[in-house]
This record gives C-alpha cells, structure tokens and sequence, in this order.
C-alpha cells in the first residue's frame, strides 16, 4: 500500500494540471428606473447552444410588476447580425421571468430586456459565448471541421493543434518534480523512482495528444474586435403626430343573449310536452301542462272560504259601525230619562217632607186647643188622619226615590256596557277583516299553483336542449327545456391588456361571421380585470340576431374601432423603441442607412404608444427592433418585424 501512494500522487497531480478550470461568471445587473434587474444564464459560462434565461427584478413592488411585460431581443454585436427574440414567461413571484434562446454561434452576444406596462425602460447585457464542443478541426454553431462560411475571420483559427497543450505540459512536470523532491527525499528505491519518470511520460505523452487532436480554446477578445460587414438588420416604425384610431383586431363568440332553464312550478304528471332541439317558441306559449287535479281542488276550497271570511268581516264591520252606536244611544238615552225620573221623585218626596212637617206642627197646635176645649176631638182625629196620611204619602215618595236611584245605576251601566261593546266590535271587525285578508291570500296562492299546471315561454327563443320525457311525474323545480334568446345576441371578444386604453363604452365594434355578414353595435361593457393567464379582458356589445343565421357560440373575427389618446405638442411613437429612462430616454432613428440617436423627453407611455418631444420629424422612421445595441452612426437595414 505505501509503494502505490506515489504513483498515485503522481497520477492525480498529473490529471489536475492536464484538466483545464471551468470559467466563473456572475450573474450580470443593469438598472432599470429605480429597480435593479438581474441576469442570470445557465450554462454558466454560456457555451453555443441554447440557453436559459432567469431575469429577477428587485425594488419594485408587487403591484407594479404584476402589469409589466417583459420582451427580450439578442444580437451578435461583433457581426452585425440580430438573434431570436421574444416574450419572456412569468415565473414565481412577480418579477421573476424565464426564457430559453438559441446562442449557436460561438461569439460575443448582447441581450436586450425590454419592460412594458407599469414598469418601463429597457436594460442590454453583454457576454461572450464559448464553443460547445471541441473536436478535430475548429468548431462553430457545433459542426466539426466547419467555421459555417467564416473561416477568413480575424481572429479564428481552422488549423488543428491546440497551442496550449505544451504550457500545460510544463506546468505538470513542474509539479510532479516538485513532489518527486518531496518524496524521494524519502524513499528512494528504484521503484518509486520509475514511477515518477512514468509519469513524466505520461505527461509527455498527453501532451502530445492534446496538440495534435483538440481545438484551441477560442479567444473572445480578439473576436470581440471583429466587425460584421453587413448592416445590422432592425425594425423600423414611422412617427406619427396627433391622434391614430386605430383598429384592434380580437377573437370573439357570438353568444345568445340569454340563456335559461325552464323549469316546472308545481309537481304533477308531464303533458302535452312536443318541443324538441332547435323549435322556435313564442313569449306566452304553452310549452307542457301538469296533470295534477288536486291543486284545482285545493283552488276551489280557498276560494270558497275566502268567500266566507269576507261575509263574516262585512256582518263584524256592520256590526262595528251600527248595532254597537245604536246600543249605546238607547242606553244613553235610557240613563238620561232615569236621571229625569229620578230628579222628579226627589222634588215629590221634598214636597211630601214639607206636607208631612206641616200636619206634624198641626197636630201638635190642635192637640194644645183640644186640651183647651178649643175644637172638639172630632176635629183632632180628623187632623191626625191627615198627619197619618201625609207619612204615608212621604214614605212612598221616599221608596220611589231609591227605586229610581237604582233604575239610574242600572241605566248607567247599560251605557258602559254599550261604549265598550263599540271598541268590542270594532275589534271583532278587525279581526274578521285580518282572517278574510288572509283567506284571500291562501285562494290566490291555490289559484296560482293551479295555474302553474300550465308551463309557457317567457321569451321569443329557440329550444337548445329538452332535459325530460312526455309522461314523467316532476316536482316543482324540474327543468324541462332549454331556451336561449337570440333575437339579441352578445359579441364576446378577448383584447390584449395592452389595447384596453382606447376601449369604452359606447367603442363601435363589429364582427365578420363565417356567412360573410356583419354584425355591427358598440361596447356595452368591459371587464374590469384582464385575465392573470391569457392577459387579454372581455369586450362585450349587444346587437340585433334577427337576421343572422349562425349559431350562437361560433367564432367571429372582431374588430374595435378605438380612440387614440393624444398628447399637445407630442409625437407619437411605439413604446418599445425608447431606450434609457427619464433624462437619459432617446430613440434611435434611421438616417440614411445609418443609427443616429435622439433625445427625447417621454410626455405620456401606456406601455404601447408613446407621446414624446424632441428633435425629431413627423414622418421619420424610428428603431423599435434591435435599438438596444446600437451605435452612433452603425449602418443599419430594415427587416420586417
């Protein structure tokens, strides 16, 4: 074991100096407004190929990234050539993005991220892009022995070798001595010491190989120097003054204005039931009776009732209103005849007090001359008879008084009794009016649900599904049929985020159907929202489907006719041909085959049209494709986007 721990040292050191480093990038920040934006590509270093992009924004809010678009464009800036472009993927939380681009060609690249939406500006990385593979023969876009038509570069070599393989071989048996020195200072038996020579052959050998067989490693610096003897190829778009209505085209359906359920009210056995998928029905007709006789029944009984209740809340208000005041007039009456009698018996008995005192003082007065011998005892009697009489008289006045006394009471008590069956009866009227309320209450409840035995259409529609068979017992709440309103139909189109601005109501849109025909009406409602996923928001109008003959729910090419929103003394621009931020904004112009840049001060941006001052023309035709690598004075080409 301790003889093979220097060959193994010998070994590992010899790989160690032979295996070149892999290169350490860092992820690439640029500043966009206020918000840092970092870049981040994988592989790392990149090699040609593809390769994939992570873009994380930081110091903006959620809300701001939640509305922003992100496009990125990639260009060879060495050779004058644009790359692939496209729109970046949300991924995660707001402000992460991910996209994947092809890099085929070994040289120095630059990546263009153009933000729109809430977060504007635009940020440009530049990095070199190493070979994917190394074989016989230099190596480009991955095919061996082929520089892909641009072997007379500066810079690039087609020669076989790799130049480095020799330094490398000294740098190993630099090392191997220098642990030989160590070792067999140690142990210096012929053994070890072969060892170490072998593995100085060996590097030799190695050596010899790596030169002859692999393809030097290709120097970014000195092709980062290489021009492009071509114009760089760019999008070009005009300037523009005042407002553009502009039209946004849009996928759309046609979709029936209502669409409903018909649906039993009452339960019963379904009858006279022959409507079937796509008859027309009118607003009244009878789609299906309800064989359920009960509910007839039940009618007829409410009604009758109902019938009686009201008899008997009419006698209690009859009552109420007559019998009862007529009752107590009579008492009242009666009480006011007994005060009157009683009054006339009172005066009575105080008159047969007076006589009955005047034949008491009388008696006495002839009881004093009959003890004289004044008068005769004949005369005495006959005054005692009229003193005996006059009691009598008084003591019936006397008796009539109480008698009258009570017939007054009992007359004041039938009054009483006469007020309160007033308030008594103008209750029992209430009450028996309440019990006839609802009586007819309970008989137009059966009368409605004995109507209900009969179903009918609500509108002019057309029968889009029967749900139910003639002949089957339903429950209330049962759908039967399937209607939808197509008189009227609704226009749904999905509008990109982006186009929203110049849409309201009362926008004019029209939609082409498949028959040729149009159908034409103005925006009638605008989702409030745009979808997280599609980002697109739903337009809708409403228009007439009298003369139309598609179906509802086919697809139609919509166009909207928007307004442009205007800015004094602005020229108007697409938003993506602005590069920079605040005082630093400018545009690059085409001159004569040439990019020139102008300054420019941005008055209004939607994250679509751009409304700018600065020197520049109507008419003139501005970079939106490609500006981001740009420079003064670089010969340039138009390209369709």
């Amino acid at each position: 074991m301790k003889r093979a721990q220097p060959f193994f040292w010998a070994l590992l050191l010899t790989f160690l100096a032979l295996t070149p480093l892999p290169a350490v990038a860092s992820p690439m920040v640029e500043n966009v407004g206020a918000a840092q934006v970092v870049l981040s590509l994988n592989p790392d270093p990149p090699v040609a190929g593809t390769v994939h992009a992570t873009v994380h924004v930081i110091g903006s809010t959620s809300a701001v990234l939640g509305h922003t678009t992100l496009r990125f464009r990639t260009d060879m800036r060495s050779m004058g050539m644009a790359g692939p472009s496209g729109v970046a993927r949300a991924s995660g939380a707001p402000g992460d993005y991910v996209f994947d681009v092809a890099l085929e060609m070994a040289t120095p690249w630059a990546i263009q991220l153009q933000f729109t939406g809430d977060l504007k500006g635009s940020a440009t990385y530049n990095f070199a892009v190493s070979a994917a593979t190394k074989s016989n023969g230099a190596t480009m876009n991955g095919s061996p022995g082929s520089m892909n038509g641009m072997s007379g570069m500066s810079g690039m070599s087609s020669s076989s070798g790799n130049p480095d393989a020799w330094r490398n071989a000294v740098f190993a048996l630099i090392l191997l001595m220098l642990t030989g020195v160590f070792i067999l200072r140690r142990d210096r038996r012929p053994v070890t010491l072969g060892i170490f020579v072998g593995a100085g052959l060996l590097i030799l050998l190695f050596a010899v190989l790596q030169n002859r067989y692999t393809a030097p490693a290709m120097d970014m610096t000195s092709m980062s120097s290489m021009q492009g003897t071509g114009a760089t190829p760019v999008v070009l778009a005009k300037v523009r003054s005042g407002t553009d209505n502009a039209d946004i085209y849009a996928p759309g359906t046609v979709q029936p204005y209502l669409t409903q359920d018909i649906v039993t009210r009452a339960p019963g056995i379904l009858q006279n039931f022959n409507f079937y998928v796509g008859d027309r029905v009118s607003a009244g007709q009878v789609l299906a009776t309800l064989d359920a006789p009960e509910l007839g029944s039940q009618a007829q009984a409410a009604a009758a009732d109902a019938q009686a209740q009201a008899a008997a809340a009419r006698a209690a208000q009859i009552a109420a209103g007559q019998q009862a005041p007529a009752n107590l007039s009579i008492a009242q009456n009666q009480s006011a005849s007994a005060r009157t009698d009683l009054a006339a018996a009172i005066a009575d008995q105080r008159a047969k007090a007076q006589q009955l005192s005047y034949w008491n003082n009388e008696i006495s007065r002839e009881q004093s001359l009959y003890s004289q011998g004044a008068v005769s005892q004949q005369e005495l009697q006959d005054e005692r008879a009229q003193a005996v009489a006059a009691n009598s008289a008084y003591q019936a006045a006397a008796q009539h008084v109480a008698s009258m006394q009570q017939q007054v009471q009992a007359a004041q008590s039938r009054a009483a009794n006469a007020q309160s069956g007033i308030q008594s009866a103008i209750d029992q009227a209430q009450s028996a009016q309440a019990q006839a309320a609802r009586a007819s209450s309970a008989a137009r409840t059966a009368g409605t649900m004995a109507a209900y035995r009969t179903v009918t259409s609500p509108d002019d529609a057309v029968v889009l599904k029967r749900m139910v068979d003639p002949g089957t017992y339903v429950q209330a709440g049962t759908p039967i049929l399937r209607i939808a309103v197509i008189n009227r139909l609704r226009i749904q189109a999905n509008v990109a985020q982006e186009d929203l601005s110049g849409i309201s109501i009362g926008t004019p849109m029209e939609a082409r159907l498949s028959n040729g025909k149009f159908l034409r009406g103005r925006v009638s409602s605008v989702a409030p929202a745009a979808d997280p996923t599609s980002h697109t928001a739903q337009v809708e109008a409403i228009v007439s489907g009298a003369t139309t003959s598609i179906p509802p729910g086919g697809y139609v090419r919509v166009t909207l006719h928007a307004r442009g929103a205007a800015v004094p003394g602005g020229l108007q621009i697409p938003s993506v041909a602005i590069v920079g931020g605040g005082s630093e904004a400018a545009v690059w112009i085409d001159r004569n085959g040439t990019a020139h840049r102008v300054p420019v001060q941005v008055l209004s941006d939607d994250g679509t049209v751009a409304f700018v001052k600065g020197a520049l023309q109507q008419g003139a035709r501005v970079v939106t494709d490609g500006a981001g690598t740009l420079e003064e004075g670089q010969a340039i080409t138009e390209q369709h986007a």
